[in-house]
């Protein structure tokens, strides 16, 4: 009977979803390009472009954000009934940048781009920040109208786009774009034994494997002007399809792209949920932003843990749970606050983390002379700090460069992802 009643809810709560997309959106994405400007103090938006996309790759069903991580939300309004109808929680580059010793003087400016269902009337978009104590506060915000604004059409090209692994709808399913960069034409026959290999780690890694049916793979098989990837240290510099380079914020295996123009017109021809970067490169790094894109070198001896690592950031929102390598960011996790990653902790309000699957005579903090025993606890060194901050496994693939090797608490943060997209 109680399976019954819940499937009836559940029925119900699709429906209403459903219901609301219909009511207040095409099947169709909306393209928000902006600038992100400003410094650990100040920050800034301001338009750059609107573009439509041909078709909406996200849920009709969890429109509003129910998980409440990263730095910034965007919130998209019903100008006549005031109904928040939309919303997504992201983080970025900026965000990142704005933590470094640079970033606490001068003024960056970042392109950045948020994707929403297409809207059929006026709506009204926010934008808010949160600050050092977590607490979210307004920012800028937009009156867009579809009749009247001036909105690009579908951006063109001649990529490639393929599945890697088709599972159903894009609309049913979470979609994964693996576009390449630094493939020049010479490597056609490399970059696609690459896409291979980035979807194999990643299907094969727990709980992935255990969600095929709900996940689909996409290559976009961008070709680069030359093969490889821009070292800055090594005073290399590539012509790429979207500029991916190392030394990304001073941090030298920090692989990422501040090209965001060039990275979301290579993805005009398929509808996504999140971004992985495929980067044509032995070197050991990537990279990984929750809700902006994630990369991993395709050429080294670690990319199935690069792979997997970084998405679990992107995708997630997974913390690093390292505490001995050198990062570019200072003070990144205030220890005066709960950080919004689900798998560290401060322990100011862990109660909301993996408390409820702590054993009932677990010690908090647990001792260190219990690392070896492999079970759920509160172990401090995390986030880049070896006191004060706090993960929940002895050993995890957000902490060592171990290929499938989520703890138990990452694995539930996966799970409730893939869900979230996939219902």
């Amino acid at each position: 009977m109680i399976k019954i009643f819940l499937l009836f809810i559940s029925i119900f709560i699709s429906i209403n979803g459903f219901s609301q997309f219909e009511n207040y959106f095409e099947n169709r994405t909306l393209r928000l390009d902006y600038f992100h400007s400003g410094n650990y103090e100040h920050e800034y938006y301001r338009t750059d472009e609107l573009i439509e996309k041909n078709t909406w790759a996200g849920s009709k069903i969890n429109l509003i954000d129910t998980f409440n991580y990263g730095k910034f939300k965007i919130m998209v309004y019903d100008t006549l009934s005031g109904k928040l109808i939309y919303s997504r929680s992201y983080s970025s580059l900026f965000a990142e940048w704005r933590t470094t010793s640079e970033g606490k003087g001068s003024c960056g400016n970042f392109s950045e781009t948020m994707l929403i269902p297409y809207p059929k009337k006026v709506v009204k978009v926010c934008f808010q920040s949160r600050d050092s104590l977590n607490k979210w506060h307004f920012v800028e915000s937009q009156i867009i109208d579809p009749e009247k604004d001036f909105i690009s059409k579908p951006l063109k090209n001649n990529i490639e786009v393929f599945p890697l692994h088709f599972a159903g709808k894009t609309e049913d399913k979470l979609d994964i774009a693996i576009i390449a960069d630094g493939y020049s034409i010479e490597d056609i026959e490399k970059m696609k034994k690459d896409f291979e290999k980035f979807n194999t780690y990643l299907l094969n890694a727990i709980p992935f494997n255990e969600n095929a049916a709900k996940i689909n793979i996409w290559g976009v098989a961008a070709i680069s002007e030359q093969s490889g990837i821009t070292d800055p240290k090594e005073s290399l510099i590539v012509k790429t399809a979207v500029n991916s380079s190392f030394n990304t914020i001073n941090s030298d295996r920090y692989l990422m792209t501040l090209d965001n123009k060039s990275l979301h017109n290579a993805l005009s021809n398929v509808a996504y949920d999140q971004i992985i970067i495929m980067c044509n490169t032995t070197k050991y790094g990537g990279g990984g932003i929750y809700n902006f894109y994630s990369t991993a070198a395709a050429g080294n001896s670690n990319t199935n843990f690069l792979i997997q690592h970084e998405f679990g950031h992107a995708f997630a929102g997974l913390g690093d749970e390292y505490y001995t390598s050198d990062v570019s960011v200072e003070d990144f996790y205030p220890l005066e606050v709960e950080p919004w990653e689900p798998n560290i902790t401060t322990l100011v309000n862990f109660d909301e983390k993996w408390k409820d699957l702590l054993d009932k005579d677990a010690v908090i903090p647990t001792p260190p002379t219990d690392s070896k025993s492999n079970l759920i606890g509160v172990y401090e060194g995390a986030g880049y700090m070896s006191k004060g901050l706090y993960r929940p496994y002895p050993d995890c693939t957000m902490k060592s460069i171990k290929y499938n090797a989520y703890c138990p608490v990452c694995k539930r943060a996966v799970q409730r992802m893939i869900d979230f997209y996939s219902r």
